[in-house]
């Protein structure tokens, strides 16, 4: 796979960040915290918060992506900067940990709306038959993978567009649409009555980041796929600024759409707790029940390409492990497509056991888990590989170095005391996780290393 690389230019590269990045999660995260935050401007401020922890870490990766341009991206970095052990334990919990439950709530929410669509489809059925359809996709090559990425991406974006444009005129300019909005029954939001203010509020914003991250993961995918892409050194680091800097754009104007449709504070359901499915929610205040139900068709065609990506994505994490002997040695075998489907059926098993066993906020508190145990050595890395490889060439080198890094490194020390205090289970299930990935090593590292 290595040796064919050169598949995949600048607009695939591009288009791999935003269909990997845009999914559920900006239209699920914001109903967890919202009423919880109780403003719109926190709302706001914890979105911004989101998309400058995912560009800092961008940039990191694309120095490190171009500087590196092979598949496997991450691992590859660590692996490079602190030996084996290090990358085996960062390799497993970024792979077949943080990519699979991401990968499972995507499908989860995926399912969740087709059967909505057609309530005889039980939602886990319908979530474990795209799995497995899309993983076919990918055995067929990079090339139909990266043609169906391409056009399932340009019909989410346009789709997102014309929610954001038919959302806003809804509001500013629909006949009764604005009286409907205000005069709509909703659940009292018990917090409303004591609403964080000063150092508590300040922690909650850092700590719902952490859910609102969950719609950036994935932007490291192009990173993963780098050993399949042309003239990775250029189109790395420019699929990586270009692509995030639009979503972060695309998603403030949809949280603005929801903030001005529904005051955060009365964003509850009938139990009280946070409105888990946001999107539909807003589309049917806005445009009635009717629209619910084509809002619900338009998600999962959204989510038809995330979920693409990640499978196709993730199984290289695996591949590339097992290909330095870190995995089991038939994860490193590619078919004549030059794919390695091994490791892609594996994501898929695993995939479908997460969707099997967890709820969806699991998943979402799993991924944030997993990101924060590799967030702090993945920014350590960049300051390791500058000292102990001064001369290596660099065709991208992050700006204001080392400033960048170090305020990094200051949030993922930051988000991981807000986890922890958010409940403090987090910290000795970090722990637990980590100690369960060293005692499955003389399991999984039986590869031999190519």
């Amino acid at each position: 796979m290595q040796k064919k690389s050169g598949d995949l230019g600048f607009f695939s590269a591009t288009v791999m960040v935003v269909t990997t990045v845009i999914g559920a999660g900006v239209f699920t995260t914001t109903g967890h915290f919202a009423a919880e935050l109780g403003s719109s401007w926190a709302v706001l401020v914890t979105w911004c918060v989101a998309s400058l922890i995912a560009i800092l870490s961008a940039l990191t990766t694309a120095e490190l992506g171009a500087m590196m341009p092979q598949s496997g991206g991450d691992y590859i970095y660590m692996r490079r900067a602190f030996g084996t052990k290090v990358s085996y334990v960062f390799g497993v919990i970024s792979g077949p940990a943080a990519w699979t439950v991401g990968s499972a709530f995507v499908a989860g929410t995926l399912g969740k709306h087709f059967n909505n669509l057609i309530p005889q489809v039980p939602e886990l059925v319908a979530s474990v038959v795209a799995v497995l359809i899309l993983t076919v996709i990918h055995t067929r090559g990079v090339r139909v993978g990266a043609l169906f990425n391409n056009t399932t991406t340009l019909l989410k974006v346009a789709l997102i567009g014309g929610f954001i444009a038919a959302g806003l005129a809804a509001i500013f300019w629909g006949e009764g649409t604005g009286a409907a909005v205000e005069a709509a029954s909703l659940q009292p939001n018990p917090l409303q009555s004591n609403p964080l203010q000063g150092w508590a509020l300040v922690e909650k914003i850092f700590f719902s980041s952490i859910y609102a991250g969950f719609a950036f993961a994935g932007y490291n995918a192009v990173a993963l796929m780098a050993g399949e892409l042309k003239d990775p050194g250029r189109n790395i680091p420019r699929s990586l600024i270009l692509g995030l800097g639009g979503i972060s754009v695309l998603y403030l104007l949809v949280n603005v759409v929801f903030l001005l449709a529904t005051d955060p504070t009365q964003m509850v359901d009938s139990e009280g707790n946070g409105i888990s499915d946001l999107g539909t929610f807003t589309a049917q205040r806005l445009f009635g029940d009717n629209a619910a139900t084509l809002f619900d068709l338009v998600f999962v065609l959204i989510l038809l390409s995330t979920l693409s990506s990640c499978i196709q994505v993730a199984s290289r994490i695996s591949w590339r492990m097992a290909c330095d002997g870190q995995m089991p040695e038939a994860l490193g075998r590619s078919n004549a497509k030059d794919t390695p489907r091994n490791a892609l059926w594996l994501q898929a098993l695993l995939i479908i056991l997460a969707l099997s066993f967890l709820a969806k906020k699991e998943l979402l508190l799993l991924n944030g888990m997993c990101t924060l145990i590799v967030d702090l050595p993945l920014a350590l890395t960049i300051l390791r590989l500058r000292k102990i490889e001064p001369e290596t060439h660099r065709p991208f080198r992050i700006p204001f170095y080392p400033w960048i890094p170090l305020v990094r490194i200051l949030l993922a020390f930051y988000l991981g005391y807000a986890f922890i205090v958010e409940d403090p289970w987090h910290g000795p299930k970090a722990v637990g996780l980590i100690a369960v990935v060293l005692l499955l090593q003389p399991i999984l590292a039986r590869g031999r290393k190519e």
